[in-house]
């Protein structure tokens, strides 16, 4: 459960335990798990960093943990904190596009093209545009954070399995071929940033964008696409 965003299968295991048993010792959690004092202790200690967890100034220290919607809280803002610096970070690096410009960067291999649309998905803020198919799951599964985020994702599947709330529609490779030029990626988040390229046999193709003239050119054309779909 919580292991997808970053904590320990110990840590986990832990927090579960709490939320079963209530207030406990971390002698009694590990009684219950059967799992060695050291690591639970070690595991108790994470949670209560993260917000998953409080304890008591008693002696013995009791244990409590923090109930689901004070966890997802404490997530989501401690993952917008991660965004918002790493936004910064990237924005100070200098990006190959064309004449060196930061506000376009070409994009050449199918990693590349994936890496740059996982993380547009991930810094958006309040809406996302996709069109994606099963060759870009690792761009998928982040719909699911972002939709727990309560950002509005729009997207079209070209192909199954589909991500969770978009629109599937099968076609064929070689319509993809015909159409697209391959296999596509398409992301706008924020009518801010866009990805856009294709996979295809000898490599990929595209690019990332935040210029102010290209990108809602490009949205209003995934708009129209996922409105088609």
């Amino acid at each position: 459960m919580l292991e997808k965003f970053g904590f320990t299968p110990t840590e986990n295991r832990v927090y579960q335990a709490l939320l079963k048993l209530g207030q406990s010792t971390g002698y009694g959690i590990a009684l219950d798990l059967g799992v060695a004092r050291a690591n639970v202790y070690q595991a108790l200690e994470a949670l209560v960093r993260r917000g998953a967890a409080r304890k008591s100034a008693t002696n013995p220290v009791l244990y409590a943990a923090a109930g689901p919607s004070a966890l997802l809280a404490e997530l989501e803002r401690s993952f917008r904190d991660d965004l918002s610096s790493l936004e910064n970070e990237l924005r100070s690096l200098p990006l190959a596009g064309v004449g060196g410009g930061a506000e376009l960067e070409l994009l050449t291999s199918p990693e590349q093209l994936l890496a740059r649309a996982a993380s547009c998905v991930d810094a958006a803020t309040s809406e996302i545009l996709a069109v994606t198919g099963p060759w870009a799951a690792t761009v998928n599964r982040r719909f699911v954070f972002a939709t727990a985020r309560r950002i509005a994702v729009k997207a079209v599947s070209l192909g199954d399995p589909a991500p969770e709330g978009a629109i599937a529609r099968a076609v064929p490779a070689e319509e993809l071929a015909a159409y697209w030029g391959g296999q596509p990626i398409a992301i706008v988040a924020d009518r801010a940033r866009a990805v856009f390229g294709v996979i295809g046999q000898s490599g990929a193709s595209g690019i990332a964008t935040s210029a102010a003239g290209a990108v809602p050119f490009l949205r209003h054309l995934l708009r129209r696409e996922i409105a088609g779909g």
